[in-house]
């Protein structure tokens, strides 16, 4: 699995000073409707130590970081890209190739 970042993301990284991404799968059930989603975003390195011990994700380096995946048996194409997606003064980490 190859991860790949875009350069408007390696900027936001190196201007917020975070280098960890995490992916967080989101559970609503509700009486009829159950929703799953994903919900990625980038965490400082004290919240990733968190989620390495305490919520048990798994880390994959990169050369740019790392990105903390959860236990929950995922579908990853060859290339994982994550983006940044701009809305307003709001910013949001974006990906694909990531699927339940």
């Amino acid at each position: 699995m190859n991860f790949v970042y875009e350069s408007e993301l390696l900027e936001h990284m190196q201007q917020k000073g975070q280098k960890t991404i995490v992916v967080e799968v989101i559970d609503a059930q509700h009486s009829d409707i159950e929703i799953q989603d994903f919900h990625v975003h980038l965490i400082s390195e004290r919240m990733a130590n968190i989620f390495k011990t305490e919520r048990k994700y798994r880390s994959v380096p990169t050369e740019h970081g790392e990105v903390l995946l959860p236990r929950y048996r995922l579908e990853y194409d060859e290339t994982v890209t994550f983006g940044l997606k701009k809305f307003l003064c709001f910013k949001s980490v974006t990906f694909q190739g990531i699927r339940f």
